[in-house]
């Protein structure tokens, strides 16, 4: 019922006759999460690259599907404070002067674990953080675990400090989401009655704004959004996005405490990002991981994709 096809650059997990998902080796990131459509046909939900290759060039342009460690989305101004030291970050790509979507997601990861059984089809990457920023000087490895099973796609994250002090950590992914045609013609319920409040440079300023225009279904027709929501319940999709096919729900667990939505100019796609610290955490302290020395931290999500 479920199998597992490895090669150098990427992986296939596949629930027969149902569900299946691409992730890439280089970032770890997840290419394609497709399902199968009446007319036998796959379709893929997932904004993605053509090819590893294509991924290594392009990644930085949107980053599709990239993980974002040890901090997700902007550090203003690259600067942070943390146990009384000062650092700036070098930082691999910057907006508007702040450092942008972490450190590790151009890394190659390796394979670590993978199988498959009656229930489900995983595989597991590390990647070693490279210390190759400055204002980042701190050792830490990352464990990723795709498992597809018939309740969805699950990830999940496992950061452990492997240095010998103390260092920050927040961590996201960065995936685009499409059900076919513009965003205009879905429908988007979150699980959230607040969203935080950005500055000119969307970058969190600590203060938290009401917002509930989505605790209903609400059609995304002309809709623009580079917000993050917060979550607080998690016994129901964070959430729920719907086309004239297909419907997508996200369910993280309270490690991922922030969604971050994203529409692009094209709005064939829609950026749903689980976060665990907001964007300038390592600033604001919102959900801010401090991981000691040898301590381990997990953060899970899973998406499910149904027919309608």
């Amino acid at each position: 019922m479920f199998s597992l096809d490895l090669s150098e650059e990427t992986i296939v997990l596949t629930y027969s006759g149902q569900r299946r998902a691409e992730i890439y080796t280089f970032g770890a990131l997840l290419n394609r999460y497709e399902i199968l459509q009446p007319d036998g046909t796959w379709f893929n939900t997932i904004k993605g690259h053509q090819s590893p290759e294509q991924c290594r060039q392009m990644l930085t342009d949107g980053f599709h599907s990239a993980k974002l460690s040890p901090f997700a989305c902007r550090v203003r101004h690259g600067k942070y404070v943390f146990d009384g030291q000062h650092y700036q970050l070098e930082g691999k790509f910057q907006a508007a002067g702040h450092a942008l979507h972490g450190l590790i997601y151009d890394c190659d990861f390796v394979i670590v674990d993978s199988g498959a059984d009656a229930q489900s089809a995983w595989v597991e990457l590390a990647a070693d953080y490279r210390q190759d920023d400055s204002g980042y000087p701190f050792a830490y490895r990352l464990n990723i675990v795709y498992r597809l099973a018939s309740d969805g796609l699950s990830v999940t994250t496992r950061a452990t400090n492997t240095g010998n002090r103390a260092m920050p950590l927040a961590d996201g992914w960065h995936p685009y989401f499409t059900l076919g045609g513009k965003v205009d013609d879905w429908t988007m319920q979150l699980n959230s009655s607040e969203r935080l409040e950005f500055d000119q440079d969307l970058v969190a300023n600590g203060n938290i704004l009401p917002d509930t225009r989505f605790q209903m279904a609400l059609s995304m027709q002309g809709i623009t959004l580079d917000n993050s929501f917060v979550l607080t319940d998690f016994n129901q999709p964070a959430c729920v996005l719907s086309g004239e096919k297909l419907q997508l729900r996200i369910y993280p667990d309270s490690r991922y405490p922030y969604l971050q939505i994203y529409v692009p100019q094209t709005r064939d796609s829609i950026a749903l990002e689980n976060l665990s610290g907001a964007p300038d955490s390592f600033n604001n302290g919102l959900g801010l991981q401090v991981l000691q020395a040898g301590e381990t931290q997990a953060f899970a999500t899973r998406y499910v994709l149904s027919l309608l």
